[in-house]
């Protein structure tokens, strides 16, 4: 039988015993962000979970780790900002 998409996904997400993230395990790019394939494309893999637990993210809008773990793809740990706001936080933490 074939894995649906979120079944694929979420076999390639560890949570670890001391964390509440809930790390991806599969490739990354080049700056850290995990990379899942849907359909023939590359999406980010946290931008996938935001959008199966949340919906499309709206216009013009990021999704910011609110735990700053690059790998981690907990819906609770994500959130649509906007880009300055995305910034600002990422410099501040």
């Amino acid at each position: 039988f074939t894995l649906t998409a979120p079944e694929r996904f979420w076999s390639k997400v560890n949570t670890p015993k001391d964390s509440l993230c809930r790390n991806w395990t599969a490739s990354t790019n080049s700056r850290g962000y995990g990379l899942f394939s849907i359909n023939g494309k590359l999406v980010y893999a946290h931008r996938y979970a935001y959008e199966e637990s949340n919906g499309p993210i709206p216009e013009g809008l990021q999704i910011d780790h609110l735990c700053r773990n690059k790998v981690c793809v907990n819906p609770a740990h994500l959130e649509a900002v906007t880009a300055e706001e995305n910034m600002r936080r990422w410099h501040v933490a």
